[in-house]
Parts: C-alpha cells; structure tokens; sequence
C-alpha cells in the first residue's frame, strides 16, 4: 500500500491514543496537520461521537450528528455508483491504495450509520427508534458486503478464514430472505463490489431502468466489469478486518440492547442482533493495529462496567462482568495506564466491587488529570453517587449542586437528587430554599424523555402541596433508595448499609412516598443480602397493598415488585409462578417510571427462565 495512506491511518491512530491519554492539545495539534485526510477526519468523528455519549449533552450529539452526515456524504460520493461507472468507461487502473480506501469507506459509511442510530435510540422516542432501526439496516448491509470483500482478500492472502469474526453467521430473522446489497432496493447507496460490480443505489438517485441501460451498452462495447483485485499487503488485509469488526461489533450490541417493542420492528426490517457475535467482533478489533482498536477496547468496557449491570443483563450480579474489564484494563496498562478514561473505568470496577472508597480513589484521580470537560463531569457523575451509596449525604450535596451548575445534561436531575439529599440529612431548609430557586425552571421542563417525565412525577411529593413544609427524614430516605434501586445502584451498598436499610423500611410503612415503595426496597435489600425467602415475602406484600384500590398511580412499583418477585422465583426453582409474574409485568403496566429499562431486564429474565 502506498505510504501515505499508511501513514493517514496511523497518524489518526496516535491522535486517538494522545486524546485518551490527556493530551488533548497535542492530539488537535496533529489533526490540523491532516485536515484533508479521510482517516484523520474519521478518527476525530468518532471521538465526538463518543464524548457526546460520555455526557448525553444536545449540544455533543448535534456537533457529532453533522460531522457523521458529513462523513456519510463523503463516503457515499466516494464510493458511488456513477464512480465507477466512469470507472469501466475510462478503463482507470484500480491501483492498491485506491481499492484499499473504497473498502475503508465502505466500513466508515457502515460506522456512521450505526453511530446515528445509537444517538436516535438514546432520545427514547418511537419515530427515533423507526428512523434508527432503518439505519441499523442500511449498516448490516454494507458491514455484510464489506466482509466478504475483505474475507475473500483474507483467505487469498493467508489461505484461511479470519478467527474470531464472522459477519455472515447471522443469518437474518423470521426466515426472511434479506435482499443483498447487490439488489436494486437494497441501499440508499451504491457499493462498488471488489471486482468492479456495483451495487444499486436507490431508484430515486439511479433509476434501475438506466442501470440496465447503461450494462447492456457495456456489453454490446466490449467494455466488461471485471478488475483484477490489486495485490495488498497482508498487514494491511488483517487491519482491514479488524477495523470492518469495529462497528459490526458495536452494531450487533446496540441491535442486542433495543427494548423487546422496537425488537418487533427489527425483525420486521429482517435482521436481528446477536450479542455474543458483537463481544467477540469487538474482541478482535481490539487486538488490531487499525485507529479502532483503542476505540474497542472502550466500547467493551463501557458494556461490561456500565451497560450489564445498569440493565441488570445478569440480574442481580451486578459483578458479572468486573473480571472481563479488569482483564482489558490489565492489558491496556502499558499505553493508558494514566488516561483519564481508563481511570474512570478501574473506579466503575471498584464501584461494582463495593469498594467505593477505591472508586473515589479512581474517579478523584481521573478528574486531575483529564483534559476535556466531557471526562471531567463523567467521573464528577460517579463521584455523587458514591456518596449517594455510602450516605454520605453532605458530600453528595456539594457534588450534585456542583453538576447542576456545570453539566448540561438533565440539570432537572442533579437537583431533584440533591433535594432528596438534603432531606435524607434532615436540612430542611437548605431543601426548601433550592426548592424555592428551581422550581420555576422544572415548570419549563419539555418532558422530551423518561427521566424528565420521572423528574416532573416527583416534584410534587417533594414538599407536602397544602402546607409547604417538608415531610420526615426517613420520607425523604425512601426517595434516596428508590434512586439507588431505579438506577441498580443498591447491589453497590456494604452489607451494614443494606441491613440498615431493610431495618428503616421494616420500622415505619406510614412514612413512605408511594404506596409499597417501603416493601419494594426491602425486598431489593434483602436480595443483596441473599436473604431469598425474605426477599419474595417483601415482595408479595408490595404488590398486596396496592391491588386493587391503590394501584392507579406510581405503578412502577407494581411492575418492578412483579419483575423482582417473578425473577427471584424463578431463580428459587420455581419455574412456572416466576415466568407467570414475569409476564405479568411485562403486559400489565404502560407509560410508567423507567418502564423501558424494566422490559429490557424482564426480556432478559424470560430468556433464562
């Protein structure tokens, strides 16, 4: 391959590696070096991308969302089909370097399209998740394309199939025969394949009568299709592999990830996710040279220490996947052993671990040294909830506030839980005066997502509506644990927590801010403590005073002691009445607190049982 295509890719590959290490300055510095390189262009892409989903911030998400659309608009130009077509008329010689890059931009067109679709399904919206599922589609089908053009140029290079990736073991669902790209309604682009053929674009941009047109003048000229494949190097074929299962990887655990309703629409499309097949694409471009490797190595992270146990995807073990993260960070000593990121990560571990004094030992240690405000804020964000979990509620006071006034993502949040904070620590009326302050702003509150409608929910049971005072300390500790249960939190508690915890709600039901929340929390508190039996009885009380006459407002609670009481059955051997209560859960309750976060955990639930 020619050198400086080789080196476009390295040098966005060393712009990456300065940016997680905290060299932010240096990193631009180098990018703006390169401004017309593709590779360089893409590397800083997907950075954006991946700070925009650090702090869920509009403003991240709109920048990434131009710079993906711009990057689609180059990849789709460059590859497209009036290129190559020009391409057969003019007999241009492919040479290595240029077949090379339409492959790469085959994998970043791909890559856009998935990273889209993440930031549609992020805003929970139904015509978000129809818009991101018909880009996951698009996606599949280049990531397809692209696999076998490289696999074929694999096993021509190395005489064997690649190990550890293969695309095309997913077959499609439904028994649906999914179109190839090579059909005219398969795309909104045209792919060049290796051998000259192209792929159709969509009838709007190339009408498939002039397609054929154009093929039959091709013929009757004598003017063929075939190309020999240029010779590549193989170091250059096995980074074309490992950087095409970069997104399928991140594809296939996103698709793994949508709630069971927008799965129907998945399966409508004709394709489906398979989870272990995403784990073990992202595996294998981790341990390639190509800019995505480090980029891999953080998506598994972020899924073992964030995505399983915030979906409780192994149920209550909230350390199901601390080994597989520990083993990452382990191996990535050597490069990042002082990134910010990376720190962030080892106190996520820590957290998991409940050893939260080592968590704050981590997250304290990544905010002195990370470099963007992104990093900062994230590990700010974990710094309150350890001291939301270890009750330490004056320091979670101050860390709350102080990503309230800092962060731009849900403000409404950070202030609710700093409320409830106060309350817990029986100061009234520091309560009542930042009540006072931001009440106002809450009534602006678009009710754009769940957690602004959870936030507009609770505001009235802040304070009593006809008085205004406060109610009791332990009221307000009640909507402390419901934060940490909600969030999946509690397993993080020690031991004297939890028990102090399940002592409190024992004591007192006539203090609690929904009816059954008390036995709710004691039935999770229980859990942790592997006290099962007293778990489903806890449980079994929740659900017995609301039915009937109670159970018209908050019912999250009946749907997540239905979930919690249905998993902790099945899991005590008793098959039937859990899986009954699971789907109970499942069908029984709409539009309440978190209720997309409960299918995918009761979805979950129903597949081991």
């Amino acid at each position: 391959m020619a050198e400086d295509a080789l080196k476009d890719w390295k040098i966005a590959r060393t712009g990456i590696s300065l940016l997680l290490n905290n060299k932010t300055e240096e990193a631009e510095a180098l990018f703006i070096e390169h401004p017309h390189s593709f590779h360089v262009k893409a590397g800083r892409c997907f950075v954006l991308f991946m700070n925009a989903l650090m702090t869920f911030e509009e403003d991240k998400f709109q920048q990434a969302t131009l710079l993906l659309k711009d990057m689609e608009r180059e990849c789709a130009g460059d590859i497209g089909w009036l290129k190559s077509v020009k391409s057969k008329v003019f007999r241009a010689e492919e040479t290595d370097k240029d077949y090379v890059n339409k492959l790469e931009r085959q994998i970043v067109l791909a890559d856009t399209q998935v990273f889209s679709a993440v930031s549609l399904f992020l805003q929970q919206e139904l015509t978000g998740y129809v818009r991101g599922c018909w880009m996951l589609r698009k996606a599949w089908r280049v990531y397809q394309h692209a696999y076998n053009q490289i696999s074929q140029l694999y096993r021509r290079t190395f005489g064997t199939n690649p190990t550890g990736f293969s695309p095309s073991c997913i077959n499609p669902s439904n028994g649906s025969s999914l179109q190839s790209p090579q059909s005219p309604e398969s795309s909104e682009w045209s792919i060049p394949s290796c051998n000259g053929y192209t792929n159709n674009v969509t009838p709007m941009s190339s009408p498939s009568g002039l397609r054929s047109s154009l093929s039959m003048f091709f013929s009757l000229t004598g003017i063929t299709s075939e190309q020999q494949t240029p010779f590549v190097e193989p170091a250059e074929v096995t980074r074309l592999m490992s950087a095409a299962s970069f997104g399928y990887g991140v594809y296939q655990l996103c698709v793994s990830l949508l709630p069971p309703s927008v799965l129907k629409v998945i399966h409508f499309f004709g394709f489906e996710g398979n989870r272990q097949s995403g784990l073990t694409a992202l595996m294998y471009a981790r341990l390639g040279e190509d800019m995505r490797a480090p980029l891999a190595t953080l998506s598994l992270l972020w899924y073992h220490t964030i995505v399983r146990p915030f979906f409780a995807l192994d149920g209550s073990n909230v350390k199901a996947g601390v080994a597989a993260a520990k083993q990452l960070v382990a191996e990535c000593h050597a490069e990042f052993q002082n990134s910010a990121l990376f720190l962030f990560f080892t106190g996520r571990m820590e957290r998991l671990e409940r050893n939260v004094d080592a968590a704050l030992e981590a997250f304290g240690k990544a905010v002195e040294v990370a470099t963007q405000r992104e990093v900062k804020l994230l590990c700010l964000h974990e710094v309150a909830w350890c001291h939301v979990i270890r009750f330490s509620y004056d320091e979670a006071y101050r860390s709350l506030l102080q990503l309230q006034q800092q962060s731009r993502w849900s403000k409404g949040f950070y202030a609710y839980l700093a409320m409830v904070c106060c309350g817990a620590n029986g100061k009234f009326d520091v309560l009542l005066s930042l009540y006072g302050k931001i009440l106002p702003w809450f009534h602006e509150t678009k009710n754009e997502s769940q957690l602004d409608v959870f936030i507009m929910r609770r505001l009235p049971k802040i304070v009593d509506k006809e008085t205004g005072h406060p109610y009791t300390v332990l009221y307000y500790k009640l909507l402390v644990y419901e934060a940490l249960y909600l969030w999946n939190a509690l397993p993080s508690c020690s031991t004297e927590s939890l028990r102090e915890i399940s002592y409190e709600c024992k004591e007192n039901h006539s203090e609690e801010p929904m009816v059954g929340l008390t036995d709710l929390i004691e039935g999770a508190a229980y859990l942790y403590l592997e006290d099962t039996e007293a778990a489903i009885k806890s449980f079994r009380n929740c659900l017995k005073c609301r039915y009937p006459s109670k159970d018209e407002y908050d019912q999250h609670v009946s749907a997540f002691a239905l979930y919690e009481l249905g998993s902790s059955l099945s899991n005590n051997n008793n098959l039937n009445e859990g899986k009954n209560f699971l789907s109970k859960a499942q069908t029984q309750y709409k539009d309440y607190d978190f209720e997309t976060r409960l299918n995918l955990r009761i979805h979950a639930a129903l597949k081991n049982v």
